[in-house]
This record gives C-alpha cells, sequence and structure tokens, in this order.
C-alpha cells in the first residue's frame, strides 16, 4: 500500500546517514477500495525510514523481527518484536526500521472497520493475530474465507498497557540531547556535561526538562534506556548483554529501572516474547 505525504508537516528529526528514505507515493481513499483488511509485508536488506505522512485509512505497523520506530506528535514509540503500533486515518507519523528487519502493515478501512481507536494505540500482535492478518494479505481470498477471518481479527484488537511512548522535547536547547541519547543510548555525559557541551548552566537545562517533559533529565534517560533495550531484549540478547549495551555496568540497577518503568522484569519480558516459529525464548 501507499501513502500521502503531508506537506504541511512538523519539523522531520535528524536523518540517520545509513537510512534510505521512503518516498510516500499517493493512496487510495476508503470510499475507493474494496476491502476491509489488507497488508503487505518486506524485509528490509538496510534501514529504512519514512518522513512524516499521513493516512486516508488506519494503518496497524510491526515487525517480526529488528525494530521499529514511529514518530506520533512529541511521543517516540519504540516497537519490538509483536508490539504494533495502531495509527488512526489522518494522523501525521514517521518512522523507521533497522535492517534486516521483517516489517509488517495491515491497513483497515475506517468505513467497515470494527476497531477504531481515534488516537494512536499499542496492540500486541500474537501469533494467531499475526497469521490471520498474513492470510488477508492475500489477494485471491473468496469474500467468505476474508470476512471469517476479519471477524475473527476484530475480535482479538485490544490495545496492551505495556508503555512504549517517549516524550520528547521540543525545546531547541534539549533536542540535541534527546538525539544523542537515542542514537547512543549509553552515552555517560550526565546534566552538567551537556550544560558544558551547550554552554549554559546545569540548573537551567535541568529546569527545561522538567517543564517540558514533567521529569528529570535522569528519569527521562532511563526510560529512553528501557525502550532502547526491548529490541535486543525480544530478539533473545540476554539481560546482563541488554543492560551493557545501553550503560548500566550492574544488571541488577537495570533490572530496577526496567520493573519500575514497564511493570515487569526484562527476564519475564524477554520470555515472554514470541519467537519466530511462535515459541517464547527460553
Amino acid at each position: 500500500m501507499t501513502t500521502r505525504a503531508n506537506p504541511g508537516s512538523a519539523r522531520s528529526p535528524r536523518r540517520s546517514r545509513d537510512a534510505v528514505v521512503r518516498p510516500t507515493p499517493p493512496q487510495a481513499r476508503p470510499e475507493e477500495i474494496d476491502f476491509s483488511i489488507a497488508g503487505q509485508a518486506e524485509v528490509t536488506p538496510y534501514p529504512i525510514e519514512w518522513e512524516p505522512h499521513t493516512h486516508p485509512i488506519h494503518e496497524l505497523l510491526w515487525v517480526r523481527s529488528g525494530v521499529m520506530t514511529t514518530g506520533i506528535g512529541r511521543e517516540r514509540y519504540t516497537l519490538p518484536r509483536n508490539i504494533g503500533i495502531w495509527i488512526p486515518a489522518g494522523i501525521e507519523h514517521q518512522g523507521r526500521v533497522s535492517g534486516g528487519a521483517e516489517f509488517q502493515a495491515s491497513f483497515f478501512n475506517p468505513e467497515t472497520s470494527t476497531f477504531n481507536p481515534r488516537v494512536p494505540v499499542c496492540v500486541e500482535i500474537t501469533p494467531l493475530l499475526h497469521e490471520l492478518l498474513v492470510h488477508l494479505a492475500q489477494e485471491d481470498l473468496g469474500s467468505a474465507q476474508r470476512e471469517r477471518a476479519e471477524g475473527l481479527v476484530f475480535d482479538l484488537l485490544a490495545p496492551t498497557a505495556i508503555p512504549l511512548n517517549l516524550p520528547m522535547p521540543e525545546d531547541e536547547r534539549l533536542r540535541p540531547i534527546a538525539e544523542a541519547l537515542l542514537a547512543d543510548p549509553a552515552d555517560p555525559r550526565g546534566i552538567e556535561d551537556w550544560a558544558l557541551a551547550l554552554d549554559c548552566s546545569a540548573r537551567t537545562l535541568a529546569r527545561a526538562f522538567e517543564s517540558e517533559l514533567d521529569q528529570t533529565f535522569g528519569s527521562w534517560r532511563q526510560q529512553a534506556r528501557v525502550h532502547a533495550a526491548l529490541g535486543p531484549l525480544s530478539d533473545g540478547v540476554s539481560v546482563a548483554e541488554a543492560a551493557s549495551s545501553v550503560g548500566y555496568h550492574n544488571a541488577s540497577s537495570f533490572i530496577a529501572v526496567f520493573d519500575r518503568i514497564m511493570g515487569t522484569t526484562p527476564g519475564r519480558y524477554r520470555g515472554a516474547r514470541p519467537a519466530r516459529n511462535g515459541i517464547a525464548n527460553e
């Protein structure tokens, strides 16, 4: 399926040097299509980015391997394997998938969909839901087959309570800090180091973080690091390795922070993520 670019979109985030920007050509409107649910799949040999755009239909995005990030407004969603983002029609968004990711997208006609959240929500893509959506991506399905499968999909779709959104600062003083930490979650620089680099006071930066994001720099960095660890954990990396990759030298500290933010330990999260054959990683 294709998309329609929004000429009045907000400023894009800094583009990754190794990513290929995917164009967003026009897309059919709901009254011009004859499906309730359709889809597509792709294995990306290199990182791909989509600039800000909108769709006239609902979209559900997820990956079976690799990691996807999606920006919607000031929220950044990090989507590990088998957690999707539902984007309602007309909501501007942008995204990126890692190189080698198995990327999936399903499209829902808003005129016939019975699942219609008006705001973006995360959805767990269970093995059964995944197989149904892949089944509906076939173009030669009979009308009866399609209707039965669509009914099951609508029964299975449900928002997940897993907190995968990270608020992004808009303050020009804070954006370089956020972008640097997203690029390298293990960056050890504290607020004093950033103040020196940006030629301002640490108190000014600290107040700016609390004023705009309603949390301290340290709390925001912990959240960003936990989100960055979701991809490695869902792909089977050990808890100790995931902790080290995002800047934690002590796995116990990482476990405590992860549990506080995600409501579960990284070990339980890792074990609960279905593998590609539908069997959880041990």
